[in-house]
């Protein structure tokens, strides 16, 4: 699986997040992280559709189709609960 993650130095939410997606995948050899800046990729948010309400992690298949989108904050509990039903 990839993991595409849209974050932005100005976003409080952004720095919780990052560390917490690393830590996700840290054993899972077959997901990778590909962090976006929102403002220096003005062409990528536009084609993933992405809002203000940062950050969003969109998760790819093997197939390279959206399966999930998380969008803003959430625990590391319930990230890792996410995580487990896909």
């Amino acid at each position: 699986m990839k993991i595409i993650l849209f974050t932005a130095i100005w976003c409080p939410s952004c720095l919780i997040m990052r560390p917490r997606y690393k830590e996700l995948i840290k054993n899972d050899s077959q997901t990778t992280l590909e962090e976006v800046d929102f403002d220096d990729h003005p062409d990528l948010v536009k084609q993933f559709k992405i809002g203000n309400i940062l950050p969003v992690a969109i998760v790819f298949n093997n197939q390279k189709q959206e399966i999930k989108r998380i969008v803003g904050e959430v625990s590391s509990k319930k990230l890792a609960v996410m995580w487990l039903e896909l």
